[in-house]
C-alpha cells in the first residue's frame, strides 16, 4: 500500500505538518480533514482507503494531519482556523501549487469554505461535505447541541471507540474496536477538549455571503453529528451553490454513498475547473487606524516636526503590517488602511502597532471588520470597508476595537475580547455589536 502514495513533510507555524500525496493527475484536491485525523491509521479502514483511491483515480489528492493530531507535531493546543488555513498555505507552497481544488469534511467544510473566499485566485472551486457554519446550538440557529453536550458525547469515553456511535451508527458495534484504536492514536483527551473548545467558538455565519465560487454541499440525510440542516443552510446562504443530499451514510462519506459523493465531486469539479475567479475581490480583514488629537499635535509641533514624526509613522505602521503577513493599502493623512488573510494576525498587528506607535509620542485607535473586498487597482472599496471605518469612529483611544463578524471567527485567541454593546453606524442599517481586544493578562 505504501508505494500508492508518497508522505511528506512540511513546516507552518514552527510546526511541521505531515501530508500524503495521491495520484499522479494533472488536478490538484486538497482534502481538508474533520475533527480527527491519522493519514496512516484511517488506511486500516477498507472502505477509507477505498474512498482515497477512487478519488484518487481521478486527482492528484493531498490529504494532511492537522497540527496536534496524527503524524503532525503533537501540541495540546488546538489550532484556530486561521492556523488551520496556514497549514493549508503550507502545503501550497511546499507543492508550488498555482490552483486547486479543495474538499473539506466535517469541521473541515468551514476552514474549506473561509480559505477559497480569501484566496480565490487559488481555489478553482470547493465542495464540503457534513459542514456546518457552527457547531453549537444559538437562538437563530437551533439545529445543533449545546458545547456542554458535544464535550459530554465525546470526552467521556475517548479512546474506547465510542464516537462511533456518533459518526456512523449504522457500522457499530462491529467497528467499535477500529474506532477505539483510532481515537487513541489521533490525540489524548487534553488535545480533543481543545479541539472541542474551538469548534464550540467558531461561527462563519457572517461571511457566507462573501463566498463568490463555485460550492458543492454534499450531505447525508441521516447524519446525527451534524444534522441535514446545516448542510440545507449552508447552501441557501451560499449564492449559486449546489446542494446534494444522500439517503444514507452518516457523517462519512466512504460509506453506503461512496461511489455516488465520488462521482458527483469528478462531475462538479470537471464542470467548474476551467475558470478562476479574478483577484478582483475577495475575504479578507480590514484594518483602520486614526492618530489621536493629531490636528492639535500638528498645530503644536509646526509642519516640519509634524512631517518628521508621521515618516517615522508611517514606516512603522508598514514594517508592523507586512510582519503579520498584512498588505498597507494605503496611508489616510493620519492613519492608515491594510487588509490580513488572518483575523488573529490582524489584531496582532494593531496591538503591536498601539505599542511601537506610543514610544514615539503617538496614540492610536484601531478598528478592524472581515468582509469581502474589492480591489481597484491598487486601493479597495466596498461594504465591508464602509463598516471597519465606521466602527474606527466608534473606538476609544489607544484600543483595538473588532465587529461581531470577526469575534466568530477568532475560535481559540490568546487575546482578552469584551463586549462594548450595539452600535449603529452612519449609513448602515441595524445594529452592529463591538468588541474590544486586549492582551490576556
Amino acid at each position: 500500500m505504501s508505494e500508492e502514495y508518497v508522505l511528506k513533510y512540511t513546516e507552518s507555524g514552527g510546526l511541521t505538518i505531515a501530508y500524503q500525496i495521491w495520484g499522479s493527475s494533472d488536478e490538484t484536491l486538497i482534502y481538508v480533514p474533520g475533527m480527527i485525523s491519522h493519514l496512516e491509521a484511517s488506511l486500516g479502514d477498507p472502505e477509507y482507503l477505498s474512498w482515497i483511491r477512487g478519488l484518487s483515480r481521478f486527482f492528484k489528492l493531498i490529504i494532511f494531519d492537522k497540527r496536534g493530531q496524527g503524524l503532525s507535531d503533537r501540541d495540546a493546543s488546538a489550532p484556530n482556523l486561521e492556523e488551520r488555513m496556514d497549514d493549508i498555505s503550507s502545503i501550497v507552497k511546499a507543492e508550488k501549487l498555482e490552483n486547486f481544488f479543495l474538499l473539506g469534511l466535517s469541521e473541515g467544510a468551514s476552514i474549506s469554505l473561509i480559505y477559497a473566499a480569501t484566496y480565490p485566485q487559488n481555489v478553482k472551486s470547493v465542495a464540503v461535505f457534513g459542514g456546518t457554519a457552527r457547531f453549537t446550538r444559538d437562538d437563530d440557529y437551533p439545529w445543533n447541541p449545546e458545547p456542554d453536550k458535544i464535550k459530554e458525547n465525546l470526552l467521556s469515553n475517548w479512546g474506547t471507540g465510542s464516537s462511533g456511535y456518533i459518526f456512523c451508527p449504522q457500522k457499530m458495534p462491529a467497528k467499535q474496536e477500529d474506532f477505539a484504536k483510532l481515537e487513541r492514536m489521533v490525540c489524548n483527551p487534553k488535545t480533543l477538549e481543545s479541539v472541542l473548545e474551538l469548534l464550540t467558538r467558531v461561527d462563519i455565519r457572517a461571511s457566507l455571503p462573501d463566498i463568490n465560487l463555485p460550492v458543492l454541499v454534499l450531505h447525508s440525510r441521516d447524519d446525527i453529528a451534524v444534522s441535514k440542516l446545516n448542510g440545507r443552510y449552508l447552501a441557501d446562504k451560499i449564492g449559486g451553490s449546489k446542494y446534494i443530499e444522500y439517503p444514507s451514510g452518516g457523517h462519512l462519506p466512504w460509506h453506503e454513498e461512496r461511489e455516488n459523493i465520488v462521482k458527483d465531486l469528478i462531475t462538479f469539479f470537471s464542470e467548474t475547473g476551467r475558470d478562476i475567479k479574478s483577484a478582483d475581490r475577495n475575504l479578507a480583514t480590514i484594518l483602520f487606524t486614526d492618530i489621536e488629537d493629531s490636528t492639535k499635535q500638528m498645530t503644536e509641533m509646526g509642519d516640519v516636526q509634524w512631517s518628521e514624526k508621521m515618516n517615522k509613522h508611517d514606516q512603522i505602521m508598514k514594517n508592523t503590517v507586512e510582519s503579520f503577513n498584512g498588505k498597507l493599502v494605503k496611508n489616510t493623512g493620519d492613519g492608515i488602511l491594510a487588509v490580513f488573510d488572518g483575523p488573529a494576525r490582524s489584531i496582532e498587528s494593531a496591538i503591536s502597532s498601539i505599542e511601537k506607535l506610543n514610544e514615539i509620542g503617538l496614540k492610536i485607535r484601531c478598528s478592524l471588520h472581515v468582509g469581502e473586498v474589492i480591489w481597484r487597482k491598487d486601493d479597495i472599496t466596498g461594504i465591508a470597508v464602509n463598516i471597519a471605518a465606521r466602527a474606527l469612529e466608534k473606538c476609544p483611544g489607544s484600543r483595538v476595537i473588532i465587529t461581531k463578524n470577526l469575534k466568530d471567527l477568532l475560535g481559540r485567541t490568546k487575546f482578552s475580547v469584551k463586549s462594548m454593546g450595539d452600535y449603529t453606524l452612519k449609513g448602515l442599517e441595524g445594529n452592529w455589536e463591538l468588541f474590544k481586544v486586549e492582551k490576556s493578562k
